[in-house]
């Protein structure tokens, strides 16, 4: 199994159904996500990709209030 091209895969299919993948392989989902369709997701995934929960360590779904760039706070003490 190559997962290199797994994980590919994993990050297409997110791409295609509202997920924005981030660093570390997180994902958001944009504002037409919910807890539900988040589900429906990842059980759609599960399926197009049989090997998935065999190539991931963890799957949460986290409802995050706030994404905030803390970037321009760390520029401002280097």
């Amino acid at each position: 199994m190559n997962l290199s091209k797994v994980y590919s895969d994993i990050r297409k299919f997110m791409e295609q159904h509202a997920f924005k993948w981030q660093q570390g392989g997180m994902c958001f989902g944009d504002e037409t996500i919910n807890a539900v369709t988040c589900v429906a997701t990842v059980q759609i995934l599960a399926k197009q990709i049989p090997c998935f929960a065999n190539c991931v360590k963890d799957v949460r779904m986290l409802k995050v209030e706030e994404n905030n760039d803390l970037m321009p706070a760390i520029k401002i003490v280097l």
